[in-house]
């Protein structure tokens, strides 16, 4: 079966770095943005590319199209104007379909957005249904800006949620024996909401080492060794699958007593330990809320 063809829309960081390594596996891929700055670099570095102004109607006939574009916050808000705008022009684009599309999200948004914001708006304008006309998918990214081609080249997964089956095949063949790590298919709201799982993990994780550093560097100890030591010797690192399993609250020997006695000592030696103290509060919530036959589920391995 012949490999889809893909859009990019938004060739941003994120949008640029998906085409561009497509286009190396061999696919062919147009790109479809707003700034003409960047949609005439592309074109100077030999990528299609285009304004949606140059490219319409009866010329648009990619078999996929990936939205990349931005999804800002805005005074403690997601802003999904962009997104919007972008479903709408494409919504305009795929009335003059006569083959199936599928539509893919690959920008970031909360959980129940692409089935009850984009698929909507694409249906409104397309004059088209969802799962007749055109699928739907959402494929989260993972890549960083400063590596974000090869972190697309070399992915460490691949993870999309798909609105039917047929949306699914669709997508999965452009992946499939390209690239070397696993791909995993699951609900789109699943997708949605595991990209923000994967990137408050990365926060929480930061900002309780930078808790952890202040208390260490006042105490003029090294936190660069404590922190290598404890990826060593600390469970919660060197096991991907310690504390996602639903056992409920943290108990045992060990946690509650150790998060409660340090919360106390750093409290006592005028350290700041908000995130600690957060810990030990939702903890205590979650015991309250679920019982107690639930939180004994959770016994540390070392004591």
């Amino acid at each position: 079966m012949r490999i889809p063809s893909v859009c990019i829309v938004g060739p941003g960081v994120v949008g640029q770095a998906t085409g561009k390594v497509l286009v190396q596996k061999g696919i062919r891929v147009g790109f479809l943005g707003v700034v003409r700055e960047q949609i005439e670099e592309l074109k100077s570095q030999g990528f299609n590319a285009f304004t949606k102004d140059e490219i319409y109607n009866g010329n648009y006939d990619y078999d996929i199209t990936m939205l990349t574009v931005p999804t800002p916050t805005v005074k403690g808000k997601i802003d999904l104007s962009i997104i919007k705008s972008a479903a709408m022009d494409l919504g305009k684009r795929l009335r003059y379909f006569k083959k199936y599309h599928v539509v893919v999200v690959k920008s970031t948004v909360p959980p129940g957005t692409t089935e009850n914001v984009v698929i909507p708006i694409l249906e409104r304008f397309s004059g088209k249904k969802v799962g007749i006309d055109f699928g739907a998918c959402m494929n989260p990214e993972y890549l960083r800006a400063k590596t974000s081609f090869e972190d697309t080249l070399n992915p460490w997964i691949i993870l999309f949620g798909a609105f039917d089956k047929k949306s699914g095949d669709m997508l999965e063949m452009l992946y499939k024996n390209k690239f070397s790590c696993p791909i995993h298919r699951c609900k789109i709201q699943e997708a949605e909401m595991q990209k923000y799982v994967h990137n408050l993990y990365n926060a929480t994780k930061i900002t309780f080492h930078n808790e952890m550093r202040q208390i260490a560097n006042n105490l003029g100890v090294d936190a660069n060794k404590i922190f290598m030591y404890s990826a060593i010797s600390c469970e919660g690192m060197w096991n991907p699958a310690y504390g996602i399993k639903d056992r409920g609250p943290f108990s045992g020997a060990c946690l509650p007593k150790d998060t409660q006695a340090f919360h106390d000592w750093a409290q006592s030696n005028g350290f700041d330990t908000t995130l600690l103290k957060t810990v030990i509060k939702v903890n205590n919530k979650h015991k309250r809320k679920l019982g107690v036959s639930k939180s004994k589920k959770y016994e540390e391995i070392q004591l």
